[in-house]
Order: structure tokens, then sequence, then C-alpha cells
């Protein structure tokens, strides 16, 4: 299992975290006395969070679970954040105008708008969540990198 795979568990187990210790916050605070209003509204944000967070992936799901991906191709260019942590590399299909971002470190020698490359990114079938991605020369096609 990739990092982009365990990144889009974690995004879904924290929205499930997130509920269930909103829920339990509540029912500890409706006993509480002491507890004030702004406890509440805390709590109503935490269940607000959560409820986000499952709902940005869900929809995502049987994508992942069964492994039914796609897989887009063509000319992108290739940026590279080095002074982000953690570092990431972003693909921009010139032709579908899709973008995506991974957490990788590419040693390609060149990088931004003017240097083109080929590129083979495997995402979800709804473009939400990549998976793994390819650069290939741009000339010669020659693999110049995998993700897999």
């Amino acid at each position: 299992m990739n990092q982009e795979v365990l990144f889009y568990y974690a995004i879904l187990a924290g929205g499930f975290v997130l509920i269930l210790l909103s829920i339990l916050a509540f029912f500890l605070f409706r006993h509480d006395n002491e507890a004030r209003f702004k406890h509440y509204i805390g709590t109503f944000l935490m269940l607000l969070c959560g409820v986000g967070l499952i709902v940005y992936t869900v929809p995502s799901l049987k994508y992942i679970v069964f492994h039914d991906y796609a897989t887009i191709k063509g000319t992108c260019t290739v940026e590279y954040d080095d002074q982000s942590k953690p570092r990431t590399i972003d693909l921009s299909l010139d032709k579908t105008g899709d973008y995506f971002s991974f957490l990788d470190r590419v040693e390609l020698g060149a990088y931004g708008p003017d240097v083109p490359y080929t590129c083979h990114v495997t995402t979800t079938k709804d473009h939400a969540f990549p998976i793994s991605y390819r650069i290939y020369d741009f000339k010669t096609d020659k693999l110049l990198y995998s993700s897999e």
C-alpha cells in the first residue's frame, strides 16, 4: 500500500474518530453542571469537522477498496517544492487541467513550466485522490521516475 492510499485511510479514520469523540464529549458535558456554552460549541465544531472529513472521503471509498482506478496520460509540468514540510511534487496535466500533489521527492534535474514531461497518473475514477504516477521524458518516452 502506498503513501497516498494510507493518507486516504487516515483522513477517513480521522473523520470517524472526531465524530466519536464529539459524541462522547457531548454526553460528558451533559452531566456536568460546570460545562459552559463554549464547550458545546467546540463539541459541535468537532462533530462538523468529522462529518466533513467523512463526506469528503466516502464517495471515493468504493474505488479505493476495490482498486478501481483510472490512468490519466498526457503532457505535464512538474513543480517541486523543496521548502515545504513534507516535501511535495506537483503534477499539472496540460490538456485536462488536472492537478495532483504527491508526498514524494523526485530528482529530475529540471522543473517548471519550461520543461515538459509525459505523465501517467493513476487516480480514483472520480479524480479525487491520486494513487501513483510515472514521469517519462517528453522526447524519448524513457521512464524517468515511477512512484509505484
